[in-house]
């Protein structure tokens, strides 16, 4: 009877850490993944626009070259249905924010003639592991005359040096349903995309892209936004083999003292 209640209780200990190993690794793996935080950017010389802290921008036009003002972090792009939350400074100390519930404003409208069509990206890296499963969420939605060659949402995998694996990772494009009304401000849905590590992974990339834009001559609203991103590794696989290699060597220690 004791060996019975010995095994019980050390089975339950196992149980509790395998518990604790897939809350750990469901947690999202992104810094800043609302977007709230904010920091100042120089777009012209003494000009500041906010944008997300922890993540990387980039902007491009086909013609004119590399841009800063392709996007920005904005208080009024992410109403609900995105979730509420509340990360940002109500009185930034730099004077740059959108208080506490912020999110990106991309603008197909900085694309024209002159410069070219706009592109731009954010993105952030992690820490990854090759044969694992990444899973990124997040929210996007558009106005009815924003004009992009395309709008996506990536998972990537880069090597020790930051270099991008060839043929890894998966891009979704959102076209096909960023436009569909569902009755909410800016169309707004939350899209998912997920791909596995493959050898040689060391980070893992989160990207929202806004591709090939350009001003609509017809004018309207054509913004492009895009909040509350999660980046999170397969839930359960670690966890479930750690779990399943202690429980047999429980079994093996309880015939032993049987």
């Amino acid at each position: 009877m004791r060996g019975k209640t010995l095994f019980a209780a050390l089975v339950g200990g196992l149980f509790c850490l395998w518990l604790s190993a897939e809350a750990a690794q469901a947690q999202n793996l992104l810094t800043n993944g609302n977007l709230d935080k904010c920091y100042a950017q120089e777009i012209v010389p003494g000009f500041f626009l906010p944008k997300p802290a922890s993540w990387f921008n980039t902007g491009s036009r086909s013609i004119s070259g590399p841009y800063e003002d392709e996007m920005s972090s904005e208080p009024w792009a992410g109403p609900a249905p995105t979730p509420v939350t509340t990360d940002g400074d109500a009185a930034p100390p730099d004077g740059v924010g959108v208080g506490a519930d912020g999110a990106v404003f991309f603008k197909p409208f900085s694309g024209n003639a002159t410069d070219g069509l706009a592109t731009g990206s954010l993105y952030q890296d992690v820490p990854g592991i090759a044969g694992r499963n990444y899973t990124l969420t997040g929210w996007a939605g558009a106005e009815a005359n924003a004009l992009m060659q395309d709008a996506v949402f990536a998972v990537e995998f880069l090597d020790a040096a930051h270099v991008e694996i060839p043929a890894s990772g998966n891009e979704l494009s959102l076209l096909p349903n960023l436009f569909t009304p569902n009755g909410q401000p800016f169309n707004y849905k939350m899209y998912t995309v997920s791909a596995t590590a493959p050898a040689g992974t060391a980070y893992v990339r989160a990207r929202a892209s806004m591709i090939g834009a350009t001003g609509n001559p017809a004018g309207g609203g054509q913004a492009f936004v895009i909040d509350d991103f999660n980046l999170v590794p397969e839930p359960g696989s670690l966890a479930v083999a750690s779990f399943g290699m202690l429980l047999v060597a429980a079994r093996g220690r309880r015939r032993r003292t049987a």
